[in-house]
């Protein structure tokens, strides 16, 4: 049964999607607001009267084909254990949201949320081919399929990746794969804050299209034990035939005009920047265009003073800002100069009275919000589904 409280989840978990679906249709009878928790790393805390749902025992790996790089995976799923079962076939999911990398395949999707490798691969909803999705009704709803070109559904898909789990318990994910790189290098350079200015713009002019060209604040580069002083850091990724990675990151090498700092070969180097990031306490996520990413983060600074790091993810505009506290109306006033930008302003991450004061996505726009309403009164026409989307 579902439980309230506080902290890390403690939830028994149905471990299949009939029993799932028969939790939320008992929590739609008794009208009981709930949201859903895989592993409980990135929201810990639990809001007051609020049951859970847990997801954790939907953690089957099946229905995969190394020759069709797809992979059927339960939502419950935490990350690592994907990438080691597809690695052991030759197969890889470029998926790096922060955080640890057991966070759960569902939650990663709820979230909607990327990582650097989103430069080049796109976010969460870019490797979904299909969902099978439990209504707020308890209803299983699944939308897409397992290929490309079977898109019935799809759109609905979408927008159910990064809803927050406000739309619909996602329960099962059909993930588009790639075949695992031959060669895969990352380089770092540094400099001041308008090296990185002009870098970045530089590179993203000269065509450069690695697997993540990501820049890098000094407090999170030192964080890292990327940098050093006040020097920004420019990290760039390439994946794939060895004589093509290396062309790539020449051709960022010549935009920063600087020698490499740091030349590393695989993963490695990423996975402590997931943890760090995951490591702040409020996170916010500001879709900037590419060569605004310094306003943004200008902007972040002027309105929660004093930032513990900031990551962009260049070729996207992606900048995600982190801070040690922040209340909802610093969170409102931020968000109401960015609109005057045209940048929406995602509250990733903030103890759980922060997020319904100032909601996770803030306010849309009229035709938005219209929408977004009609959407959830079709998918949760009881309103259990309590992720505070909206302030």
């Amino acid at each position: 049964m579902p439980q309230t409280g506080s902290g890390i989840l403690d939830v028994p978990a149905p471990s299949d999607l009939a029993g799932l679906a028969a939790e939320v249709r008992a929590a739609a009878g008794r009208g009981a607001p709930v949201e859903v928790r895989g592993s409980g790393e990135w929201w810990t805390d639990i809001p007051s009267g609020v049951a859970l749902i847990s997801v954790a025992g939907l953690d089957a790996v099946s229905d995969f084909n190394p020759a069709d790089l797809v992979v059927t995976v339960g939502a419950g799923t935490p990350l690592d254990r994907l990438a080691a079962c597809l690695a052991a076939r030759g197969a890889w999911l470029p998926l790096d949201p922060p955080g640890s990398p057991s966070r759960t395949v569902g939650g990663v999707l709820a979230s909607g949320s990327g990582g650097p490798l989103a430069a080049f691969y796109g976010p969460a909803r870019d490797h979904v081919l299909g969902l099978a999705v439990v209504a707020g009704d308890g209803t299983v709803v699944r939308l897409g399929g397992r290929v490309v070109k079977n898109v019935a559904g799809f759109d609905l898909a979408k927008l159910v990746i990064g809803g927050w789990g406000a739309f619909g318990v996602i329960a099962e994910a059909n993930l588009r794969l790639r075949a695992r790189p031959a060669a895969d290098r990352t380089e770092m350079w540094t400099g001041n804050r308008a090296w990185a200015v002009r870098t970045s713009t530089a590179a993203l002019a000269a065509g450069a299209t690695p697997a993540a060209l990501e820049m890098v604040s000094p407090e999170l580069a030192a964080q890292l034990g990327w940098g050093a002083g006040d020097a920004w850091l420019l990290a760039a990724r390439a994946v794939g035939a060895g004589e093509g990675v290396a062309e790539e990151l020449d051709l960022i090498a010549q935009a920063t005009r600087t020698h490499s700092v740091l030349t590393a070969e695989g993963d490695g180097p990423w996975t402590p920047w997931r943890r760090a990031v995951g490591r702040w306490p409020v996170v916010l996520r500001i879709g900037a265009e590419p060569q605004s990413w310094a306003d943004a983060t200008a902007l972040a600074e002027r309105h929660l003073g004093r930032l513990l790091g900031a990551s962009i993810t260049v070729p996207r505009g992606t900048v995600r800002v982190g801070a040690e506290r922040c209340s909802a109306e610093l969170v409102r006033q931020l968000r109401s100069e960015a609109a005057g930008r045209g940048w929406p302003v995602t509250l990733e991450r903030a103890d759980a009275a922060t997020r319904a004061e100032a909601g996770i996505w803030g306010a849309l726009s009229p035709p938005v919000a219209q929408l977004t309403k009609q959407l959830k009164a079709t998918l949760d026409p009881a309103g259990i589904l309590a992720a505070p989307l909206l302030a």
